[in-house]
């Protein structure tokens, strides 16, 4: 896990690709950001909520509670970070449900890192001027 308090920028992670998961940490973690990482949605929810200042990468098509419902579970409890959605499915699979969570962007896999790190950088704008 990440230290707290360090004052960089956080970001939170869930993907179950093990080696996709370990490349966008280390990415992430190169362009100076700290980061935590998860298989899973139950990982997550069962560690605890996520830094309030963090961004929040989710998986879409996640084994058991997929991306959109955990997004759903964390807004129940309070936390409404700024989102990035992952996916592999196509647009069409998603529909209004993904649209009603405002994510600041979905990427479809294979995504560029430039262009994840890029709208990590986004949520962090959106996120400050809220």
């Amino acid at each position: 896990m990440a230290a707290r308090g360090t004052g960089k920028r956080h970001v939170t992670l869930v993907d179950d690709d093990d080696s996709l998961r370990r490349a966008l940490t280390r990415a992430i973690r190169l362009a100076g950001f700290e980061i935590d990482a998860f298989e899973s949605a139950e990982a997550l929810l069962a560690s605890r909520v996520p830094h309030e200042h963090s961004c929040l990468i989710l998986d879409i098509d996640l084994p058991g509670i997929d991306g959109i419902d955990l997004k759903r579970a964390l807004a129940r409890k309070g936390c409404d970070m700024p989102t990035v959605f992952i996916t592999a499915l196509g647009p069409s699979r998603m529909g209004e449900a993904l649209a009603a969570l405002a994510p600041v962007a979905v990427l479809y896999k294979p995504f560029d890192k430039s262009a994840l790190l890029e709208a990590i950088e986004r949520g962090y704008r959106f996120h400050r001027s809220i």
